[in-house]
């Protein structure tokens, strides 16, 4: 009888659990242990191609991607041609859960990129087909390949699809849509859809996310400026990322706006990017009962912050600061304090309105604007609510001072639990210079006691790390 073990990495089960959280680097060290690791870990070595693997693999023997191409479930860029593409066009590449085509392909690569579309279309959960177009002429896309055979059994999978420098009709693009039914989010951009008279118009129930830009939303097929927009696809749309291409828009806003009230009844989050585009007048005559706004901080404004308004009774998140660029709140960030920028210039003031009208407010993100204190105390902040805060304020400029004032918020937020109420001892609450005048409040301790108004607030940005109560 052999003894028990005592080492959990003698049990497979958990070394394929370990595998999971390995680089390819650390999965290969483990897999060369011996010949029973080597099987724990062989998924983890080929679970990711990435383009700095490329040049290795093409080096292989195509037996080699023949026994393991069973186990690559992500493809983060296909090459453009050669003997790696080749290889992979092998049969046992078949479960694919992500794929990513950035290139200007030629016909006979696209028939290969398709071919190996197709032979995943079962297990594919994301795509990215992104063709630059330089001589102005997009790629038509191939729709079937993105659409299970019936024979075959299979059902898509795919929940995030991205086209860029495509073209296909309207119909087909509805065909698309047809063939998805998981599909969650589409990031559409330079893709033109060719319509006709009697389109189909498939409303896909599911999807809830969509990205490209307001030319791509409302004038789809250039040629026919009558084409209807993309929104009408969405009739369960409830968060949209825009951007204007052009310094011009050449689409009437009231067409717009019209659109936006006709088809999105279920809109709930508007993300924008840097761009021309002026959101104030959608805010007003477009979008009805937003709970999330989104916009570059440059795009700050007295008229934008009045149409903000329109939403006080249902926002509750107001971000300059989109989350896919997010890295001043990462939670070990050691990077410098963000430098404070104010497009709004002598009207600062007035963007205190927004967390004074705006009752429902849970999450407040403002990292490149610096906020004056008297602003705040002659205003006043009505989100009760409130339960995360990235902001700037002006004299609070250094880690220390920053630290400072958390440590007093933290210290009492603490004491509150104990003993229901904040103690903040003087000591805490003023600073004292040498001829310790106590009449001299901090800046620290004026934001400290700002902070604690809000009972339910525990993630506090102020220029440095995260803080977490």
């Amino acid at each position: 009888m052999n003894p028990v073990s005592r080492n959990p990495l003698d049990l497979s089960e958990i070394r394929k659990r370990l595998s999971l959280f390995l680089t390819s680097k650390d999965a290969l060290a483990c897999a060369r242990v011996c010949r029973t690791w080597s099987k724990d870990f062989l998924s983890a070595i080929w679970h990711t191609i990435e383009d700095s693997s490329q040049t290795k693999l093409a080096a292989l023997d195509p037996s080699i991607i023949a026994k393991h191409g069973h186990h690559i479930r992500v493809l983060k860029s296909l090459p453009p041609q050669g003997k790696l593409l080749d290889m992979l066009q092998d049969t046992s590449v078949s479960n694919l859960k992500s794929l990513s085509i950035v290139t200007t392909p030629t016909q006979v690569l696209l028939a290969h990129y398709y071919d190996i579309i197709r032979r995943n279309v079962g297990s594919l959960k994301m795509v990215n087909l992104s063709f630059p177009r330089p001589n102005g002429v997009g790629v038509y896309f191939v729709t079937e390949s993105l659409s299970p055979q019936t024979h075959t059994g299979d059902t898509s999978k795919l929940s995030y699809l991205k086209l860029q420098g495509l073209q296909m009709t309207r119909t087909a693009f509805s065909m698309l849509l047809q063939s998805c039914p998981v599909l969650e989010h589409i990031d559409m951009y330079d893709t033109v859809l060719h319509s006709a008279i009697n389109m189909d118009k498939y409303q896909h129930p599911r999807l809830s996310k969509l990205t490209a830009p307001i030319e791509q939303v409302f004038s789809p097929d250039p040629a026919m400026t009558t084409a209807p927009s993309l929104l009408i696809h969405f009739p369960n749309l409830s968060q949209w990322e825009t951007w204007q291409i052009s310094q011009t828009l050449n689409i009437d806003i009231d067409m717009i706006n019209k659109e936006i009230t006709r088809c999105l009844s279920n809109f709930t989050v508007i993300h924008t990017r840097p761009g021309g585009l002026s959101l104030a007048n959608m805010l007003i005559y477009g979008f009805k009962g937003l709970t999330e706004i989104c916009v570059p901080h440059k795009h700050l404004s007295p008229e934008f912050i009045i149409a903000t308004l329109n939403h006080q009774e249902t926002l509750t998140t107001f971000m300059t600061t989109p989350p896919s660029s997010d890295t001043f709140f990462q939670p070990n960030s050691n990077q410098q304090i963000p430098a404070v920028e104010d497009f709004l210039t002598s009207s600062g003031w007035m963007l205190h309105f927004i967390p004074r009208e705006c009752s429902r407010l849970k999450k407040i993100s403002l990292p490149t604007h610096g906020i004056r204190m008297d602003d705040v105390d002659k205003i006043g902040w009505m989100c009760n609510d409130l339960e995360i805060l990235h902001i700037r304020v002006k004299g609070l400029d250094t880690e220390e001072q920053i630290n400072v004032t958390l440590k007093m918020w933290l210290k009492a937020k603490n004491s509150a639990r104990r003993n229901s109420k904040p103690d903040l001892s003087a000591y805490d609450l003023y600073y004292h210079s040498q001829e310790r005048d106590e009449r001299y409040v901090s800046i620290e301790a004026r934001v400290a006691r700002h902070l604690l108004k809000f009972e339910k607030l525990h993630t506090v940005w102020l220029g440095t790390k995260v803080w977490r109560a």
